[in-house]
Formats: structure tokens, C-alpha cells, sequence
């Protein structure tokens, strides 16, 4: 597949490695800071252009679009009525409108879209969605999103941070909002809010609590899953990224002369178990399955459910 990068920043870097990796056809990367066009030169053989129009005119067949949040729109649809794929980095957009009119225009023109929702390609949130089922009901999902930095100037820290939790939890068990609370608040000038807390009881049952943050002074990436049968702790920042822990709270009923009804609140205290897994990276998975859907012509996995699904959801949640 020939490919076009749009944006070399921090995460432009990892894309153009990844797809190199994985044999995909780099014909040319645009950024408009020039500086970033010689970086890129010293490690990727491409052709330089001018301007993102010069970039359609190319033979390309997908537009990779690594840009503020803010310009996602505009590149993603011109990208579309070129008859270009395009994988468009997390968030798709920044409104449900502008999703829906390019997921609309991408179905019309028989184009491939896909958001880069990468945690759902990881191999820790493959094996929680075959094995959900072996953790009974789920009660409860907490989250920690949490690092110093990096402050985004088109965007809030939800939209940078949460949204990646938002769409783990959407395709592990779905994201249909009953109740929302948030607190978040900005850091002294700085015009975005940097950290929140935000609380959600879903339509299923399952209450979901996410702290997010640019200024904690260490990284967490920490997802606690509880059912009643077993519970999960997903740790992406240590080697054994899943640990399964059975233990349970087991309440006995009982009937006496005494009590009409008593509950008696035991505690089952069983194995952990650390399941081993591939080591394929996120990213690498994630551009694999976007090379493999426009081969084969089907719609991936982080498509039109988990883009409006997750963008609703960040709606929601911003207007509390």
C-alpha cells in the first residue's frame, strides 16, 4: 500500500516507523514546519511537496493524517474526495456533525476510514474482550490515564487522555452514558483543562471512574476491571501487562429465628494468574489492520461504532 504522512510530530514519528516496519510504501510525508520535513529525510526516502493539495496528486492510496485534532476535518475530507483512504489519528474529529458527514462520505465513495483508537489493538484489550465473559458480571471499571504533559494547545486533557479509555471500555463492554459527573480544572494561564476526574454510570450497570492528567510527576497507565468472578488489573507500563485475580466478596443468606433475612459478607481470596501474551505492538497491529481492511475491502474494527460512540461520549462528558 502506498501511504502519505500528514504531520511528523511526536506521534507522525511513530507512525512513519511502524509503517516502514510493516512493509507499507512511504511515497511522501508533509509537514509544514520544514524542519520537520529535513528530519524526516534523514531516516525515509520520500517525494517533498509544497502543500497538502500537491500531496493528493500523488500515487497514493491512503492519506495518514497525524495532525492537531482541530484540522482532522478539513484534511480528512479532502483526502476523502480525492478517493484516498484514510487513517485518521484519535480524535477522529472534534464533533459529532463532522463525523458523521465524513464517515458518510467515506460510504459513499466505497473508502476505508479508520481512527486510530490503538489500545483496542493492543494485545492486553484482545485477550479482556475473548475472555470477558470468565469475569462474570462486570460491577465496576476504573482508570488511570495519568503522565507530565504533553499540554495540548487544540484540545483538552479529556480529549488527549480519556478518549483512549472511553474507547477500550466501548468495545469491551460499550459505552451507552445513563448518568455523567466531571471535575476538571486548568492549570494556571494555560487556556485547556489539564486534569479530571470523571464518573460515569452506563446504561448496563457498570459504574466507570477515569482520573486523566498532564501534570502528574509519573506515568500511569492502569485499567481495573471488576466482576463477580474475577477481576483484572491492565498495567501497560510494566512487562506482564495483565494480571488476573480471583477473588471475590461471597454474600451468604441466611434464616433464623432471630433475623428474618441476614447477609453474611465473606471474602474469597483465590490465585493470580498472568496470562502470557504475543508482543506485538499496538501500533503495529492497528496499521495492519487498516492495510488489511483496504485490501480487502471491509470496514475496521475502530470504524463508524467506535468513532461516534466515543466522540458522543466526549461530548457528553465535556458539557458537564
Amino acid at each position: 500500500m502506498k501511504i502519505a504522512i500528514i504531520g511528523y510530530g511526536y506521534w507522525g514519528r511513530n507512525i512513519a516507523r511502524t509503517a516502514k516496519e510493516e512493509g507499507l510504501e512511504i511515497v511522501t510525508i508533509y509537514d509544514e514546519d520544514k524542519k520537520r520535513i529535513k528530519e524526516a529525510k534523514k531516516f525515509y526516502d520520500f517525494i517533498e511537496v509544497d502543500s497538502f493539495d500537491e500531496v493528493l496528486k500523488l500515487d497514493i492510496d491512503s492519506v495518514f493524517i497525524i495532525t492537531p485534532p482541530a484540522t482532522h476535518y478539513e484534511i480528512a475530507k479532502k483526502a476523502l474526495l480525492a478517493d484516498k483512504h484514510i487513517f485518521v489519528e484519535k480524535p477522529f474529529t472534534l464533533n459529532l456533525d463532522d463525523a458523521y458527514e465524513l464517515i458518510e462520505l467515506a460510504e459513499s465513495r466505497n473508502l476505508i476510514y479508520m481512527v486510530d483508537h490503538v489500545f483496542v489493538y493492543s494485545e492486553p484489550v484482545k485477550y479482556l474482550k475473548q475472555n470477558l465473559d470468565k469475569f462474570g458480571e462486570i460491577v465496576y471499571i476504573n482508570s488511570r490515564r495519568i503522565n507530565l504533559g504533553l499540554f495540548q494547545y487544540t484540545t483538552d486533557v479529556i480529549w488527549d487522555l480519556a478518549v483512549h479509555d472511553l474507547s477500550i471500555i466501548d468495545y469491551l463492554v460499550g459505552l451507552n452514558i445513563k448518568n455523567v459527573s466531571c471535575f476538571k480544572r486548568k492549570y494556571k494561564d494555560f487556556p485547556n483543562d489539564a486534569i479530571a476526574r470523571i464518573n460515569l454510570e452506563l446504561d448496563n450497570g457498570i459504574i466507570v471512574g477515569i482520573d486523566v492528567s498532564w501534570l502528574s510527576p509519573m506515568k500511569v497507565r492502569e485499567m481495573i476491571i471488576g466482576g463477580t468472578k474475577l477481576s483484572v488489573v491492565y498495567d501497560d507500563t510494566i512487562e506482564d501487562k495483565i494480571k488476573l485475580y480471583d477473588k471475590e466478596v461471597v454474600l451468604e443468606k441466611s434464616l433464623d429465628k432471630n433475623e428474618l433475612y441476614e447477609c453474611m459478607v465473606k471474602y474469597k481470596y483465590g490465585d493470580e494468574i498472568i496470562p502470557k501474551l504475543p508482543k506485538n505492538m499496538p501500533l503495529n497491529n492497528a496499521i495492519n489492520h487498516f492495510s488489511e481492511c483496504v485490501r480487502e475491502k471491509k470496514l475496521p474494527i475502530t470504524s463508524k461504532k467506535s468513532i461516534i460512540n466515543v466522540i458522543k461520549a466526549l461530548e457528553i462528558i465535556s458539557k458537564v
